[in-house]
C-alpha cells in the first residue's frame, strides 16, 4: 500500500507515474489524504498563485490535463481515501514527541492504519522524523 502525495496523485491521474506507482494503482493500492488531495484540487482551480503543482499541470498536454481535471472532480476508484472519521482518533494517539500540522498527522495516521509507505516528492522534517519515532515507511521520491 502507498500513501501519495498530492504531486504523485497528479502523476497518477496524468498518466505518468513511475510504473511501481502506477501498478499499486492498478492493484487499488493506491491512497492519497484529505489534505494532498485538497491541495491538489486547490492549485488547479486556483488561477491566482503558481507553484509547483500547477506548474506540474501546465507541464501536461491537453488530453492529460483534461483527464487530471476530471479525476480531481470525481477522484477513481482505484485512488483510496480514508475518512476523518476513521483517522482522527488514530492521529490524536500519535505519539511522536513533537505537535504535528493537520496533514502530517493525516498521513500517518493513514499509513498506520493501512500498514501503508508514504511516498513524497518534497523532504520534511517534521514527517521524516515523525514517521522514524511511529515506524512508519517515508519514501521521498522525484514526481
Amino acid at each position: 500500500m502507498l500513501i501519495l502525495d498530492d504531486a504523485l496523485l497528479l502523476a497518477v491521474l496524468a498518466g505518468v507515474a513511475a510504473d511501481d506507482v502506477h501498478a499499486a494503482a492498478d492493484r487499488n493500492e493506491v491512497f492519497t489524504t484529505g489534505c494532498w488531495y485538497w491541495r491538489l484540487s486547490r492549485a488547479l482551480h486556483d488561477g491566482t498563485v503558481t507553484g509547483a503543482l500547477s506548474r506540474a499541470m501546465q507541464d501536461l498536454n491537453a488530453e492529460q490535463q483534461t483527464r487530471v481535471v476530471g479525476a480531481v472532480q470525481q477522484l477513481p476508484r482505484q485512488i483510496g481515501l480514508l475518512s476523518l472519521r476513521q483517522l482522527v482518533p488514530v492521529m490524536t494517539a500519535l505519539e511522536t514527541g513533537r505537535r504535528l500540522n493537520l496533514l502530517t498527522a493525516e498521513a500517518i495516521a493513514a499509513a498506520v492504519v493501512l500498514g501503508a509507505t508514504i511516498m513524497v516528492t518534497t523532504q520534511s522534517a517534521l514527517l521524516t522524523e515523525s514517521c522514524r519515532k511511529v515506524r512508519v515507511d517515508l519514501r521521498v521520491v522525484v514526481a
